[in-house]
């Protein structure tokens, strides 16, 4: 790994912005890219979802090629963002869940020389919590957050059932992020590490 990518995203709609910054491998392809937005937002990779560069649409699996934009969708493995860097391209989108609409602003902000003791991808910083799946999108998330605020609210006690315990929107639970980098990070190692051993034994070392 030579070069890695500085990379904000930011959950579009909402104020304060909730956002993350972290850095990851340059060769991340969009197919792994959208698992690292997941695991770094907070989402439960339970839906579609899909990258858009201008008309250009790259969407995962289960879409069946289908886009939401206006352009056939490209599979997300095709794309890379060393791709993105080598063409200037600064900045893209993230849809998650074309249900709710989760939309997403991608910024490449710095092209950096990789740490080789760090293991990627890694979090920087960022703020808020990620809403819960399912609630109705933006508008569903802030109604939410106003009932689970107010007691007297109708819908105050069933919400908090449903959620399970109280939500507070400024606790991004950075643990629980890290927590889930390192196991992407590991198991890009795994994967390098084997990668590795069988072209040592095809080129009869």
């Amino acid at each position: 790994m030579s070069e890695i990518v500085r990379l904000k995203i930011v959950l579009k709609q909402t104020e304060p912005s909730i956002w993350r910054r972290i850095e990851l491998p340059s060769a991340t392809n969009f197919s792994a890219l959208h698992l690292v937005i997941q695991a770094a937002m907070g989402w439960e990779n339970t839906h579609l979802y899909q990258f858009a560069i201008g008309r250009q649409m790259f969407v995962g699996p289960g879409s069946g090629g289908a886009s939401w934009g206006t352009s056939p969708g490209m599979a997300a493995g095709r794309a890379r963002l060393s791709d993105m860097t080598e063409l200037g391209i600064k900045r893209f989108a993230y849809l998650y869940d074309m249900g709710d609409s989760w939309d997403h602003d991608l910024r490449i902000e710095k092209v950096l020389p990789a740490d080789p003791a760090a293991l990627y991808p890694k979090l920087i910083d960022g703020w808020g919590r990620c809403p819960p799946e399912d609630i109705g999108g933006v508008p569903g998330f802030y109604a939410f957050l106003l009932a689970l605020k107010d007691p007297e609210d109708p819908e105050h006690d069933a919400l908090l059932e449903w959620h399970g315990g109280p939500f507070d929107d400024a606790a991004m639970d950075e643990a629980a992020i890290r927590k889930r980098l390192a196991r992407i990070a590991a198991r890009n190692q795994r994967k390098a590490a084997k990668a590795g051993s069988a072209k040592k034994s095809a080129n009869g070392g």
